[in-house]
């Protein structure tokens, strides 16, 4: 028997993979996940008005779109939200522009086609 998968957007740490036969044997590996989806903001901290870049790693290389946005019930992106991944790469990038909205902190998250999605802290002042 021999076969492969592709890991999905999971958290770091062991999992078990079982391969069972038609006949009902089976076998069982430990697998242990590392890293994952990771999202950069530059700057982390910025006023309203200011564009911000996303840069993010560790995304299925078999993502070939992505996208920006932020789950807060706020307004936190204006306008245009780009988002590129380079099928293959793993390493989406894209910008926004912060909206005008209280300071605090607000989460953006880059999430790819595969379902693969990473977040980061966005500081308003």
């Amino acid at each position: 028997m021999s076969g492969g998968f592709t890991i999905g957007n999971v958290l770091p740490g062991a999992y078990v993979i079982q391969a069972t036969g038609s006949g009902g044997d089976f076998a069982q590996a430990l697998l242990t996940v590392t890293g994952g989806a990771q999202v950069g903001l530059s700057p982390a901290t910025a006023q309203p008005g200011v564009d911000v870049l996303v840069i993010a790693s560790g995304f299925l290389p078999t993502d070939t779109t992505c996208t920006v946005s932020s789950p807060t019930p706020n307004v936190v992106l204006k306008g245009t939200v780009a988002c590129v991944i380079q099928a293959g790469s793993g390493t989406p990038h894209g910008s926004f522009i912060v909206g005008n909205i209280l300071p605090g902190q607000y989460v953006i998250q880059v999430t790819g086609n595969g379902g693969d999605s990473a977040q980061a802290l966005l500081s308003v002042e």
